[in-house]
């Protein structure tokens, strides 16, 4: 190896793309071309390149400020007309009722008075050589039947005494027929002239039981209701007496409802024949949880 070649290979600070280690290289052989050409201008071509590089990317970079520069039409973002605001309103809430204890009572209609038909008497015709006519004293017409009593069970014949003929003449009639009956007996409601009335009406009566009545605790803790059909007894006097459960349901109210009547102030006796008598009533309480 020659020591110049030797001298710059040692040398390490020495470039190996400087003219002189090229012209050391390629001495003595073609520097017209081929790798002499390239490293020679190996220099400019790669300062060239990032020229050119850095040219393409701040274009890149500035690209779209530039165009900005160039093109300069507003973008307007209309909104559209179809738009609109729902208020979402949250329905209530909803408060869960509280179960209230009710007595039902049924309607009851009152009981209207029975009205027989009479067949109007004929008048009497005069009838020569008539016996006389002996009128009833007074010990016997206060021990006379007023009018004929329908009761079930127990029938009564009775005739109605004759009525004085208007005109001249006379006439003479029989009363036949036998009444029985006792101070202690009991009528139905629709059996008689005059049926017995709670002070201040029905509506007063159902008052009073709704007033008093109380759902029985047992029933209540087994959420039990039904109906119980009672029967009680008007005395003379207006008292109640002779209360008495007909169909019972249980758990206390059977009891409760038979309690309540028995509580109950005196009512205006129902009146036969334009005297109290002992009339018995029939009625159905409800109880109901309202469920």
């Amino acid at each position: 190896m020659n020591e110049p070649i030797l001298k710059t290979m040692m040398n390490t600070s020495s470039n190996l793309y400087k003219a002189e280690w090229l012209n050391l290289i390629f001495k003595n052989r073609n520097q017209a071309y081929g790798a002499y050409v390239l490293r020679s201008e190996s220099g400019r071509t790669s300062t060239w390149s990032l020229f050119v590089a850095s040219a393409i990317f701040i274009l890149l970079f500035m690209a779209p400020k530039i165009y900005s520069l160039f093109n300069k039409d507003e973008v307007v973002i209309e909104s559209s007309k179809d738009e609109r605001v729902v208020d979402i309103v949250l329905p209530p809430q909803i408060e869960k009722p509280k179960v209230k204890e009710e007595v039902v009572l049924p309607k009851v209609d009152p009981i209207k008075e029975k009205i027989k038909m009479v067949k109007p008497m004929t008048r009497p015709t005069p009838v020569d050589d008539a016996p006389p006519f002996n009128p009833p004293t007074i010990d016997e017409m206060d021990h006379a039947a007023v009018g004929p009593i329908t009761q079930t069970g127990k029938k009564t014949d009775l005739s109605t005494a004759p009525t004085e003929g208007a005109g001249n003449g006379t006439g003479a009639g029989t009363v036949t027929g036998e009444g029985s009956g006792t101070g202690d007996e009991i009528y139905n409601a629709v059996d008689i002239e005059a049926y017995p009335e709670f002070e201040g009406g029905m509506k007063a009566w159902y008052k009073f039981i709704q007033r008093n009545l109380r759902y029985p605790s047992t029933a209540i803790d087994q959420e039990k209701q039904g109906k119980v059909f009672i029967s009680f007894v008007v005395e003379r006097d207006g008292s109640i007496s002779d209360v008495k459960v007909m169909k019972g349901v249980g758990y206390g109210m059977d009891e409760e409802a038979s309690r309540v009547i028995k509580k109950s102030p005196k009512w205006k006796p129902g009146k036969q024949a334009g005297k109290p008598v002992r009339v018995r009533f029939n009625m159905p309480i409800t109880f109901s949880m309202g469920l």
